[in-house]
C-alpha cells in the first residue's frame, strides 16, 4: 500500500496538468499513489493523464461526469489507498520536499494529526512570479477551529495543496467535500476536520505554489459571499452543541452577509481622519474646541 494517495481534479486544466503531476512524481520521498480525476473535461485532460498512466503504475485515472470540484476530490477519497492524503489541484504544484519534511512530523505523530505549509502565490502564467494576492496561512494560537472561524479570508486562508493529513481523519469521520456548496466546501471540509481536535504541525516552508487567475471565481465577490452564508449555516447547525463556536459562527455570519468588517474599517478611517483634523484645527484656533 502507497504511504501518500494524491489527489488531482482536474476540470478543462489540461494545460497544467504536466506541471502538477510532476511535481509529485519528482518528490524525494517517492511512495505515493497519484489518482487523476478528470471531472468531464473537454480538452486534452484524457490524453495527458493516460500518457501518465501507461509511464507509471502509480499514476491512476478516472473518467466521470462534470460535478464539480467538490465531487471529483470526493472520487479521489473513495479510490484512495494511502497512509496519508494530498490534495492537489491540477493547475497547481508543491515543492519536491514536501513529502519528506511534512511526513517527519506526521509519522510519529498521534491518532489523528495533520501537517500544512506556507504557500507562494504565483500569476497564471508563471509559477516563479508572485501574485499581489496573499494571506498568512499561519495560526496565532493552538485554538484552531476559533481562529478558523473568526480570521478565515481575513486574516488566514490556507490552499488546499499546504496540508498532508493522515487519511483515517477522513475514513474513520466519513468526512468528505459537500458537493452541495457552490463554493467554501473547502473551509468546510476544514472544519469538520478541525472540530475532531487533531494534531497540528506548521512547516514555516513555502512547499506549495498556489497559482492565482485572474478570472478565478474567488473574485465574483457576490457567489462567494453568497456560498460562505451557506457554509457557515451548515457548521452553525452541526456544532449546535458547541456554544462557543455558535456564537462565533453567528457573528463572522453577520460580517460576511452585512460586510460589518468593510464598514468598520471605513468607520474607523473616518473617525481617525476626524481626530487629526480636530487636532489641527484646534492647533490654529485653540478656543474653538
Amino acid at each position: 500500500m502507497p504511504k501518500v494517495s494524491v489527489i488531482i481534479p482536474c476540470y478543462n486544466q489540461g494545460q497544467y496538468l504536466d506541471e502538477s503531476v510532476n511535481s509529485v512524481l519528482n518528490q524525494t520521498f517517492q511512495d505515493f499513489e497519484i489518482i487523476i480525476i478528470n471531472d468531464g473535461s473537454d480538452d486534452n485532460t484524457e490524453e495527458i493523464a493516460l500518457n501518465y498512466c501507461s509511464k507509471d503504475s502509480r499514476v491512476k485515472y478516472i473518467k466521470k461526469e462534470n460535478r464539480g470540484l467538490a465531487s471529483a476530490r470526493n472520487a479521489g477519497l473513495k479510490l484512495c489507498t494511502g497512509s496519508y492524503i494530498q490534495f492537489l489541484d491540477a493547475d497547481d504544484v508543491i515543492d519536491k520536499s514536501k513529502f519528506e519534511i511534512q511526513l517527519r512530523y506526521l509519522e510519529n505523530a498521534s491518532h489523528y494529526a495533520l501537517c500544512y505549509s506556507d504557500y507562494f502565490a504565483s500569476t497564471d502564467s508563471d509559477l516563479l512570479k508572485p501574485h499581489g494576492y496573499y494571506l498568512n496561512p499561519k495560526f496565532k494560537s493552538e485554538n484552531y477551529l476559533a481562529e478558523l472561524i473568526t480570521e478565515w479570508e481575513s486574516n488566514l486562508t490556507i490552499p488546499c495543496h499546504c496540508f498532508l493529513f493522515k487519511s483515517n481523519l477522513f475514513k474513520d469521520n466519513d468526512i468528505h467535500f459537500d458537493e452541495t456548496l457552490p463554493n467554501h466546501e473547502d473551509w468546510e471540509c476544514w472544519m469538520n476536520i478541525f472540530s475532531l481536535r487533531p494534531e497540528v504541525f506548521f512547516t514555516d516552508m513555502q512547499l506549495a505554489t498556489y497559482r492565482i487567475h485572474s478570472d478565478s471565481m474567488c473574485f465574483d465577490i457576490n457567489a462567494m459571499k453568497d456560498g460562505y452564508l451557506l457554509a457557515i449555516s451548515k457548521q452553525k447547525r452541526k456544532l449546535k452543541d458547541n456554544r462557543s463556536a455558535c456564537h462565533l459562527l453567528s457573528v463572522k455570519y453577520n460580517q460576511v452577509k452585512y460586510d460589518v468588517a468593510s464598514r468598520n474599517s471605513l468607520y474607523a478611517a473616518a473617525v481617525s481622519t476626524y481626530r487629526r483634523f480636530k487636532i489641527k484645527i484646534k492647533s490654529i484656533f485653540p478656543g474653538l474646541f
